[in-house]
């Protein structure tokens, strides 16, 4: 999105700082945002950004600092009076009613009403179909909100926003759990958004989007300032250094090539199924295998095939040189294949259950005293195992009995990783293993992937980035239309060239 012309402050942070015991979440920030514009605020899980949002939406106070508010010192104590100054903010984990209609919803708190206090629902659901259309977006007003899409109650709490007649817009994290297509129709809400006069304050781990979408875009790094930039006048890697202290591509181990001789851990032969095949590869012990592929090219039907969850038509797959009827997710297990899924809260973790729970969940029988149904679980060695896991994958925590839901991102991956480290599988499917982390936690899961192929392990890797793809992976298989396009050694290819075979340009 190209920069705008002249920039008039609407909101200036004056040396804002935030302290939580001993811990400094804030330290002196100091920058500006335009009104009218979109602006972007990156940074590592721990850099400041939640703590700066909270403090914008009234949930917390700076404990030194001035906020202004063209031009005029604010307090912004409660939400209620940043939503009175114009301040609305979209959290990542949505704070709907599922079982209430949407106009319901985007009148919640503030209900119209008639004569002798009924609800005027005619006057909700034709003010919600006007902050809906403002968006561009056809959702019925009168729908219970459990039957709409993640991103449709992503853009129901948008239309609640601008119901509400706000000025400033935050999205925290706004696309982390969305599909492309979903993804594409917020970028156009949010510009839709700035044009029409909203300041939007969008916080995002998702690199290409920001640059895709802002117009500035501001560092934090350990709750300081690290700089802001029109986006024409930076690029991603500048970014990436402001935000982690160094460049992203020398996060990615260097590595030496896989011994020839190199056992093979699982072999796909002419494997076909739904969308795909035929299909044939092999994988190898110490090899980090990446598959590339354009969402439908059939790279997600490859890893639903090879943990049990698509049986396959046509082909086989071997596991240390044998046949593997992969009928299901347990057959996969017993046969050494794990799968860090795609999505992590939906498909990866428990996410009401404490970190010590997750960890051990695949490996209860090595917790266990005595045998069978009268086998009674020792708590003592649950902890000890889970305490190693947490340890060895660097989780950063309050304690094994925090619920994962309340971890980072990073953590949360990292705690999926160690369940399935915990189950010493041979080989390990790992499907977008680092959506939704910060660069920080991006750069210690490349450190991971390292090691256990540096132990023996077979990893097969696939990522929504292609860089992420090309810099860790020893070979990369280009899939498109179902089939394998093209195998490429590490260094061999770049992007361009990566990314227009996968659009099946060979």
């Amino acid at each position: 999105m190209a920069a705008r012309g002249d920039l008039v402050d609407l909101i200036r942070l004056e040396g804002v700082t935030k302290r939580f015991g001993g811990l400094t979440a804030l330290d002196g920030v100091s920058f500006s945002i335009a009104e009218g514009e979109v602006h972007a605020v990156c940074g590592e899980n721990g850099a400041g950004k939640s703590t700066l949002m909270k403090i914008l939406a009234g949930i917390e106070e700076p404990d030194r600092g001035v906020i202004r508010l063209r031009g005029e010192p604010v307090r912004l104590s409660t939400p209620r009076e940043a939503r009175r100054r114009g301040v609305s903010i979209v959290t990542q984990e949505l704070s709907l009613f599922p079982h209430l209609t949407v106009a319901a919803n985007i009148f919640s708190n503030r209900e119209r009403t008639r004569r002798l206090g009924l609800l005027d629902e005619r006057a909700m659901v034709a003010a919600s179909r006007e902050a809906l259309a403002a968006l561009g977006v056809s959702i019925d007003p009168r729908a219970r909100v459990a039957s709409l899409s993640v991103g449709e109650r992503q853009l129901v709490e948008v239309a609640r926003t601008l119901a509400a007649r706000s000025s400033i817009v935050i999205l925290d994290e706004p696309s982390s759990a969305l599909a492309e297509r979903e993804s594409r129709r917020l970028f156009e809400v949010v510009r839709r958004l700035r044009d029409g006069g909203v300041t939007v304050i969008y916080v995002s781990h998702r690199l290409d989007e920001v640059f895709a979408v802002s117009d500035r875009i501001t560092v934090l790094r350990d709750g300081r300032h690290q700089g802001t930039w029109r986006v024409g006048e930076t690029d991603i890697p500048r970014v990436i250094r402001a935000m982690i202290g160094r460049r992203l591509e020398d996060a990615f181990p260097a590595r030496g090539p896989v011994p020839e001789d190199a056992p093979v851990l699982l072999e796909a032969r002419c494997l076909e199924a739904p969308r795909l095949g035929p299909v044939s590869f092999r994988l190898h012990s110490g090899e980090i295998l990446g598959l590339a592929g354009l969402e439908g090219s059939g790279v997600e039907a490859i890893f639903e095939v090879l943990f049990g969850l698509e049986r396959p038509a046509a082909g086989e797959v071997l596991v240390g040189g044998r046949a593997a009827r992969l009928r299901s997710p347990a057959d996969a297990i017993r046969r050494g294949v794990g799968l860090v899924p795609r999505s992590r809260r939906e498909q990866g973790l428990l996410m009401a259950w404490p970190v010590l729970k997750n960890a051990t969940l695949l490996v209860l029988e090595r917790v266990v005293r005595g045998a069978g149904l009268l086998g009674l679980l020792d708590a003592r060695r649950e902890r000890r195992l889970a305490a190693d896991l947490v340890r060895r994958l660097g989780v950063v925590t309050e304690g094994l009995e925090k619920e994962v839901a309340l971890l980072s991102g990073g953590n949360q991956q990292k705690v999926v990783l160690a369940k399935w480290l915990a189950a010493e599988p041979r080989v390990l499917l790992l499907h977008d293993p680092t959506r939704g982390v910060d660069v920080g936690a991006k750069a210690e899961i490349y450190q991971l992937c390292h090691r256990l192929a540096a132990e023996g392990l077979g990893l097969l890797f696939t990522s929504s980035e292609v860089e992420e793809t090309l810099g860790l992976c020893d070979r990369v298989l280009v899939v498109a239309k179902g089939r394998i396009a093209r195998e490429l050694a590490r260094g061999e290819a770049g992007k361009a060239e990566v990314l227009h075979a996968m659009a099946g340009g060979g």
